[in-house]
């Protein structure tokens, strides 16, 4: 009886030293996989597959605990299946609901599941469509705390998980813990490597982008370059928009064969979700990608970054999805491209006021003449003013008072004005106070040529009235050499002066349209030139309803021929020389005569100019 005894319990023994040999074993060959760097999928795979071994089960599944709290599946192995991983990765452990997997994870001890389908503990639903019958959980803790949960059971089959069967399987778990617990943390530290190899090889390629764009400005790429640029370095179509989706240069790669610029459109800009995108534009976000609207006929990704020149929004940079799919990098690629087209964009602006302001103070020196004629002559053509073509000066009376336009603004109002008009680029100006001077190049040195560009400017001055408050707009004669340059402004000048005071805020006249009123400006007489006019033809105004005032003036109009007088009143030529007769016979002077022709049309242009 003792012998017998004795012989049970050292069978026991042997029985128990046995598994213990075999969880050695398998610990071992993990041990192996694990220092030979595997996979974290393959080790947990070759975990489970050995514990399945050691209790005589088919199917394991591990799950590893995440940052959130959450253990997801991680690998899987069946027999009949082979490998499982790709669906127990789509599963979830110790969600709410799910008793069995926090009871495992609550007491960090195996539990035992013996009939799946009648627990209450499991999900009832995953047990059923994973056909569970038995199940033990058996939890991998390392460092007092859950890492992970394996899953074992035989497919479709019932199993008797014995105490021996739990404690082999808690044994195996804790020490196969100690690796997947260093595996984790290797395939973190890779990943982090890994990472930080993308980064900084990322970096590598931003800070080649940065130096390609920037090494293209100050190697003297215009705009257009740059944006041809970034569409090499994208693969991808760019747009260049102004604020009001006006396209300023655009590029796309060969490969692709556009003939038009891919943009959106103003109804797909219209739409509430792009206007929001592009609305939340920002400092700290400053690229979006807009999605395809199908429905409004926008059938690619647009990537929008946003352009800032001085604290303003000045326009957007595109890249669009045509070829291929938008990456990560090309929001870095925008947010380059626009920061370096601002740049360009501000210093374009800046070298353009610069010249500006130097060809405002060429043409100032021009009308002070305040620089010898052979550096005038020499300097002009820098600022695209031949002073050896024909030109003259336009002079707009501008109100300081009522504009609440800036000096710069009003300058450059009247000068797109004249471009725009004139179909020119353009011309160069000076804002003066009360006034604003404009040259203005003659095609040809004749007065039809002045008259052609009265007529324009008279479009110009309508254009302006709704925006500057204009008084009278004068033209000067023809200037040839530089030194005609000052004296048209100093009669201008003057004759500003006049036309303020007579009331002329309509009108849109030549200085040669003046003649000799020039000359009794001036002498400093107008009072009495005005009386001399009212004295010349008072005596035939007094004796007469208008006919014979009319004919005085036509006749002289004609200088001094009846029949163009005739032809102009349309009556006979001897109805004109019969009203003459009675002109000379009221006013006591003979209208014929030259010196009563060159009185009277002195009388009658002061009298025209002022109104009367």
């Amino acid at each position: 009886m003792t012998s017998m005894v004795e012989h049970g319990v050292d069978a026991g023994s042997a029985h128990a030293t046995g598994r213990e040999r075999e969880v050695i074993a398998a610990v071992a060959e993990i041990t192996t996989e694990a220092i030979t760097d595997t996979k974290l999928e393959d080790l947990l795979s070759l975990v489970g597959q050995k514990l399945c071994a050691l209790l005589g089960v088919t199917r394991c599944s591990v799950y590893l605990r995440h940052a959130n709290g959450s253990y997801r599946g991680a690998a899987g192995f069946c027999q009949e299946a082979g490998d499982i991983t790709e669906a127990v990765k789509r599963q979830v452990s110790g969600f709410d609901g799910d008793l069995f997997s926090q009871e495992v994870i609550n007491t960090r001890a195996p539990v035992v599941i013996a009939d799946a389908l009648n627990d209450p503990r499991p999900h009832r639903r995953t047990m059923t469509h994973w056909d569970v019958r038995a199940m033990l959980g058996v939890p991998l803790t390392f460092d007092d705390a859950v890492i992970g949960l394996i899953f074992v059971d035989s497919r479709g089959r019932e199993h008797e998980f014995t105490p021996a069967d739990i404690e082999v399987a808690e044994l195996f778990a804790r020490l196969s813990a100690l690796f997947i617990s260093q595996a984790m943390l290797n395939t973190r530290l890779r990943g982090q490597a890994a990472e930080i190899a993308r980064n900084n090889a990322t970096l590598a390629y931003l800070a080649d982008v940065h130096h390609r764009l920037t090494s293209a400005v100050l190697e003297g790429a215009n705009i257009h370059r740059v944006v041809e640029l970034l569409s090499e370095l994208s693969a991808k179509p760019v747009v260049l928009y102004n604020n009001s989706f006006d396209v300023l240069a655009w590029s796309a790669p060969d490969a692709l064969k556009l003939t038009a610029p891919p943009v959106m459109s103003e109804k797909v800009r219209a739409t509430a979700s792009v206007r929001q995108a592009l609305a939340e534009l920002s400092v700290s976000t400053p690229s979006a990608i807009v999605p395809a609207q199908l429905a409004v006929g926008l059938g690619r990704r647009h990537l929008m970054c946003r352009m800032v020149i001085e604290g303003k929004q000045t326009g957007f940079l595109g890249i669009v999805e045509v070829g291929r799919s938008l990456e990560a990098l090309d929001a870095n690629i925008a947010e380059r491209g626009a920061t370096v087209l601002a740049l360009q964009m501000l210093s374009e602006r800046r070298q353009i006021e610069t010249e500006g302001q130097a060809r405002d103070d060429y043409l100032s020196d021009l009308l002070r003449n305040s620089r010898d004629k052979e550096h005038l002559v020499r300097r002009g053509p820098q600022f695209g003013i031949d002073l050896t073509n024909p030109h003259v000066l336009v002079r707009f009376a501008v109100d300081d008072a009522t504009d609440r336009l800036t000096a710069s603004a009003i300058q450059s109002l009247v000068t797109r004005t004249f471009a725009s008009v004139m179909s020119i680029s353009p011309p160069p100006a000076v804002r003066l106070p009360g006034a604003v001077i404009v040259m203005v190049r003659l095609e040809s040195d004749d007065l039809d040529e002045v008259g052609h560009v009265r007529d324009h400017v008279s479009t110009i001055r309508d254009r302006l009235s709704g925006d500057l408050s204009l008084g009278a707009t004068l033209i000067s004669g023809i200037c040839r050499t530089p030194v005609d340059y000052p004296h048209a402004h100093r009669d201008l000048r003057e004759m500003g002066s006049v036309a303020k005071s007579f009331g002329w805020d309509e009108r849109v006249m030549t200085l040669d349209e003046l003649g000799l009123f020039r000359v009794i400006v001036s002498s400093g007489h107008v009072k009495e030139a005005l009386h001399f006019a009212h004295s010349f033809v008072a005596p035939v105004r007094q004796h007469d309803d208008g006919t014979l005032l009319a004919t005085w003036r036509a006749f002289v109009a004609a200088d001094g021929k009846v029949q163009a007088t005739a032809s102009a009143l349309d009556v006979h030529e001897n109805t004109i020389r019969y009203r003459l007769g009675r002109i000379k016979e009221i006013a006591r002077r003979d209208p014929t005569s030259l010196d009563c022709l060159l009185s009277a049309k002195m009388a009658f242009q002061v009298l025209d100019l002022a109104g009367q």
